[in-house]
């Protein structure tokens, strides 16, 4: 997978097949199953946010038109873009003064956050009391700079580095679990059948990569669509193989 250029990066956010992909995710998009597992738990809590919005990392802000209850959703991240309302200083703060949110969303933004404590501070810092942050990432899943790529997530470590920001969890969730998450998994493990210098096997592989794209994908995402109760589990579910990791946590 080729990584996108950084000065390009707000017009790759915001590019239409990026969107549809979170949006309306497709049975023959290789993330099928972990963006439809993501969308749902991001619907699960707009359903519950009010007030500002501070939406941390947006990117092309594909999950803007969930929240209908918001009465401002303002859009940062650290290019620009013609999805973005704020340019992030480069400090790695938001430059928004104190307590002016009652929202914060992060989605799948800190593992490209090089101190991801400092991060979750930030968006402590800009929450009026009783403010609401809904922050994922990712649990098992290949590295993607964007263009850096840092760490991974347990559910257990993802509540623990909000609580450490003095937040206090009010839910925590695996995403793509057990048999959706080996099967995301493995749609990109195929990716990697390649042996340069060995003509024959790259050859095979070659074909095997192919078919896996036409056919593959499209059936594997249909079998795993057939177990939902595996998409969204509480943090504490011992399921053992997850893609993602969500947190919901309030401003005491």
């Amino acid at each position: 997978m080729s990584q996108p250029d950084p000065n390009m990066l707000g017009q790759v956010l915001a590019a239409n097949e990026y969107l549809r992909q979170r949006v309306a995710p497709s049975l023959r998009d290789p993330d099928y199953l972990s963006l439809t597992d993501l969308r749902r738990a991001v619907e699960e809590f707009s359903r519950a946010a009010r007030g500002r919005l501070f939406d941390f990392g947006c990117g092309g802000a594909p999950y803007r038109p969930l929240f209908t209850g918001c009465t401002e959703y303002v859009r940062a991240d650290v290019t620009p873009g013609p999805e973005i309302d704020r340019v992030l200083p480069a400090g790695g703060g938001t430059g928004e003064p104190d307590a002016a949110y009652d929202v914060a969303l992060s989605t799948q933004v800190l593992e490209h956050v090089a101190a991801p404590d400092e991060y979750v501070r930030e968006c402590f810092r800009i929450l009026r009391p009783g403010g609401q942050l809904f922050l994922t990432t990712h649990g098992m899943f290949q590295e993607h700079g964007c263009p850096h790529d840092y760490q991974r997530w347990t559910a257990r470590g993802l509540e623990e580095a909000v609580t450490r920001a003095g937040f206090r969890v009010v839910k925590s969730y695996k995403l793509n679990t057990e048999m959706r998450g080996a099967i995301q998994l493995w749609h990109h493990s195929v990716e990697h059948f390649r042996c340069s210098g060995r003509t024959v096997w790259q050859l095979l592989f070659g074909v095997a990569r192919r078919l896996h794209r036409r056919l593959g994908i499209p059936l594997w995402n249909w079998l795993g669509s057939r177990f939902p109760e595996q998409g969204l589990v509480p943090g504490d579910n011992p399921a053992s193989v997850y893609t993602g990791v969500a947190v919901w946590a309030r401003k005491p």
